[in-house]
């Protein structure tokens, strides 16, 4: 649980110079599997000495899409690319998107089942009190944390 494990002969230079991405994989998936009582593990892919991470349990090829794998990947881009805020607004449409599953209930003409609590129940369980975590400034976690309760999390609670 919570393994990283390599493709391949990885040379050691490539993994030492990868160590702060590789260190927020680890603390990411972590806590994707600490909130969502997962035992994810990830491979580890090098393409021109950046890393790419897959689902060990569920690979699925081209890419493991809307997976904890992706969602990594997703960061360490935004990571490279931080100086630019309008990632926080790709990462807000990224969490409306999951969101839009719950919204589609928000009518009265339509019965709440069991799935949609479900639904509701493991996005609570992902978002509430999250941020992306390793690279971030304090401001900016409290900031997304505060954004996703306003955004989503306040409207079903």
């Amino acid at each position: 649980m919570n393994t990283i494990s390599f493709e391949k002969d990885v040379p050691q230079e490539t993994i030492a110079k990868n160590a702060e991405n590789l260190k927020i994989a680890q603390l990411n998936l972590s806590d994707f599997n600490k909130r969502m009582n997962k035992d994810y593990d990830l491979i580890c892919r090098f393409t021109n000495e950046h890393p790419r991470f897959f689902l060990k349990q569920e690979l699925r090829y081209p890419e493991n899409t809307n997976t904890i794998a992706s969602q990594i990947n997703w960061l360490l881009l935004w990571k490279r690319e931080i100086n630019d805020r309008s990632y926080f607004k790709i990462f807000f449409n990224d969490i409306e998107r999951e969101f839009e599953k719950i919204n589609h209930y928000n009518s009265p003409y339509i019965k709440k089942n069991d799935l949609y609590y479900k639904i509701v129940e493991d996005f609570k369980k992902k978002y509430t009190d999250y941020a992306p975590l390793g690279f971030l400034n304090k401001d900016d976690e409290n900031y997304i944390k505060e954004e996703i309760y306003k955004k989503f999390l306040q409207r079903i609670i």
